[in-house]
């Protein structure tokens, strides 16, 4: 019994290496153009490192990887509502987000007072991820600031949820 649990670990470890980082840009693609939110990349991004065995290089590779994966989702999004308006989010799916909404207003007013600290912000916390892309994209905000602000709190998010899941791992191991 030790012996098959040992080499159903190894399988999944190998599948893991073999298909888990290109699913996991595509997932984060989605969730950056706010489409994957069903997707729990808290609990995929961690678990894709911890499952895979993966040393602290590897792991800062997929940081990277999965980066670059949501700033393209969000500057996608950023990009349409630009160049749309408010039509884009009709045919995303999952996205209930209202134009009239107190939801909106305040994002709107945290962007209007704040501007870059509030997609800074807005991008590290996981419940407001990307949500801030609208405002910014109907002000015409500069394309280069929102990315620099969006890019660099996604990478602190995205190290931040891979750091803790490899020292959970070394407490635990």
């Amino acid at each position: 019994m030790i012996g098959s649990t040992a080499a159903l670990v190894d399988a999944l470890q190998v599948s893991i290496r073999t298909f888990g980082l290109p699913v996991l840009f595509g997932v984060f693609v989605l969730k950056g153009a706010l489409v994957g939110k069903v997707f729990p990349t808290s609990v995929f991004l961690p678990g894709y490192v911890v499952g895979g065995g993966l040393t602290g290089r590897e792991a800062a590779l997929v940081v990277v990887v999965v980066t670059i994966a949501h700033v393209f989702g969000q500057l996608a999004l950023y990009l349409g509502i630009s160049r749309y308006g408010w039509s884009v989010l009709e045919d995303l799916p999952y996205v209930e987000l209202e134009r009239e909404s107190a939801q909106y207003r305040r994002l709107d007013g945290w962007f209007e007072r704040y501007g870059g600290v509030a997609i800074f912000v807005t991008n590290v916390v996981p419940v407001s991820r990307g949500v801030i892309a609208v405002p910014a994209a109907l002000s015409s905000y500069s394309t280069c600031r929102y990315a620099l602000h969006m890019s660099t709190a996604t990478l602190l998010y995205h190290g931040g949820y891979v750091a803790v899941a490899i020292a959970g791992v070394a407490v635990i191991g």
